[in-house]
């Protein structure tokens, strides 16, 4: 698999003839290779190639680029705005989730050496690894 030079979005229905599917946009300014992205408000966050990008869902237009964060993972909260990148060296960046412009809010190391590895969240526990060590990180509630 090699790396992708754009991303697409398609729309897919079904018929009386069947299923069918159309091009809604193709774009170059988000190009994820193996790595995630999340839909949030309209909005799409992932990378492009090396850096964290936004673009729009509707049009495909890139909103911002930012943040040299490697071949970081990420995950959104959305009730906050917020995504969590763990970068590729193992530090983790929030970064706020808004179309608006790239906003990184905070860094701290998590864990040391290379991950490729997503975060996960399972309640109020954010869970980064690598192939050497792990760490969780309790997270603060709204009440």
């Amino acid at each position: 698999m090699g790396t992708s030079s754009s991303s697409s979005r398609i729309g897919v229905s079904q018929g009386t003839e069947g299923w069918g599917a159309d091009s809604r946009w193709t774009s170059n300014g988000l190009k994820p290779y193996f790595k995630d992205f999340v839909v949030h408000e309209g909005h799409a966050y992932g990378f492009d190639g090396r850096f964290l990008a936004c673009v729009s869902v509707e049009d495909g237009k890139r909103r911002w680029k930012g943040g040299r964060y490697g071949s970081g993972q990420l995950v959104l909260l959305a009730d906050q705005d917020v995504l969590f990148v763990v970068l590729e060296q193992g530090d983790l960046v929030l970064v706020e989730a808004s179309p608006d412009a790239f906003n990184e809010l905070s860094r701290a190391p998590a864990i040391k050496g290379k991950t490729w590895n997503h975060p996960v969240l399972v309640g109020d526990i954010l869970l980064v690894r690598n192939g050497e060590e792990a760490a969780a990180f309790r997270l603060p509630t709204s009440s």
